[in-house]
């Protein structure tokens, strides 16, 4: 077996057999955990993992799974056929409007890319509009932001369809990039 380090050995010393053998036997395993490693990148690639191995980078980055959300089509309703008599639960005043919910993979890969943004970020207005176009690379979702001059900041938000857990994820500030004591206006534009 040869490993790129044993190529790197002089020719007059390649006539050697015992540094030779001795060489290849100390970098083959040097060049086995490389190989290891390597493999391992595409795994834990943002874009390219899912579930347990987007958690496992959730993780490092800083940012779990779960949000609290509002409960929807749960509770007895007039308004939908499948919550109406007899199907929906009646919500009683201690009823919690707001539960846990995990997020699927793409809504959790756009909240890791806005807290990757917002690790990165270093605080200037001129850096904020690449971050936040990062955070929807398909770009089906546009991010902007204005500065109001009086600390406060407004986020513009614009899609076609904006589903309502991006809208609960923008509303709760997971995708909040600011700058410390400055307070977030979002305007969310369908259509």
């Amino acid at each position: 077996m040869s490993n790129r380090y044993s190529e790197l050995i002089p020719s007059w010393q390649q006539e050697a057999p015992k540094f030779f053998t001795t060489v290849e036997a100390v970098t083959t395993a040097f060049t086995a955990q490389q190989l290891v490693n390597n493999s391992l990148i595409p795994h834990f690639d943002l874009d390219k993992a899912s579930g347990a191995q987007l958690d496992i980078l959730g993780q490092w980055i800083g940012q779990t799974r779960r949000i609290t959300a509002p409960i929807e089509d749960f509770f007895f309703s007039l308004d939908s056929v499948d919550l109406g008599f007899d199907y929906g639960y009646w919500k009683n005043r201690y009823d919690a409007e707001f539960g846990f919910i995990d997020l699927d993979d793409g809504n959790y890969r756009t909240v890791l890319r806005a807290k990757i943004g917002a690790n990165n970020w270093d605080g200037t207005n001129e850096t904020l509009p690449a971050i936040l176009q990062n955070i929807y690379p398909k770009k089906d979702i546009l991010i902007s932001f204005s500065d109001n001059q009086d600390m406060t900041m407004t986020v513009s938000v614009k899609g076609k369809s904006i589903s309502n857990i991006t809208k609960e994820i923008i509303r709760q500030g997971y995708l909040a990039i600011k700058p410390g004591g400055i307070t977030v206006h979002y305007e969310i534009t369908e259509g």
